[in-house]
């Protein structure tokens, strides 16, 4: 059994979900963080399947780097043969009340996934995405990490938005 995998696995999801701040300030690029800061996982479960490349965190998942933070009902990590920055990791799922949050900008959904190797996230069941107090609901939310834009779909509803102004300075 090798645990060393989950200290890569959550900076996975992290990077994923941070990833778009380098290149943007708009709705998909707020979650910065610093990526030399320790990362942090508490779960009431690990479950290793070795044979599958599978690690599985249970209950009450909280994952933090510095200010960001993720927390899900389950994180799935899927790793394998491979290198680079995520170590091993291919791809990480998030399960049951997945929010995700820096500082006034949030992200909250029943289900996320990042793919590694595409540089993709995806959200879906009831997402909610908020910078401030503007707020953006729809079925489903996917980032490119690699140019920083990004999609929410209604999913046969419609997209809903709230945009709140920037306060006006007094007229003297």
């Amino acid at each position: 059994m090798r645990f060393g995998f989950g200290r890569a696995a959550a900076m996975a999801f992290m990077l994923a979900a941070a990833g778009a701040a380098a290149q943007s300030s708009g709705p998909f690029g707020g979650f910065r963080h610093d990526r030399t800061l320790p990362i942090e996982i508490a779960a009431d479960s690990l479950e290793v399947r070795e044979g599958e490349k599978i690690a599985i965190f249970r209950g009450g998942v909280v994952a933090g780097q510095g200010t960001l933070r993720l927390t899900a009902d389950e994180l799935e990590v899927n790793y394998g043969e491979g290198g680079g920055e995520t170590g091993q990791i291919r791809r990480i799922e998030a399960r049951g009340s997945v929010f995700l949050a820096n500082g006034a900008e949030t992200a909250a959904g029943d289900y996320a996934e990042y793919d590694v190797a595409a540089g993709r996230i995806a959200m879906s069941g009831g997402v909610t995405l908020t910078q401030g107090g503007n707020a953006v609901k729809g079925a489903t939310l996917a980032i490119d990490l690699n140019t920083g834009q990004g999609k929410v779909e209604g999913g046969g509803g419609r997209v809903q938005s709230v945009f709140t102004p920037a306060p006006q300075a007094p007229a003297d």
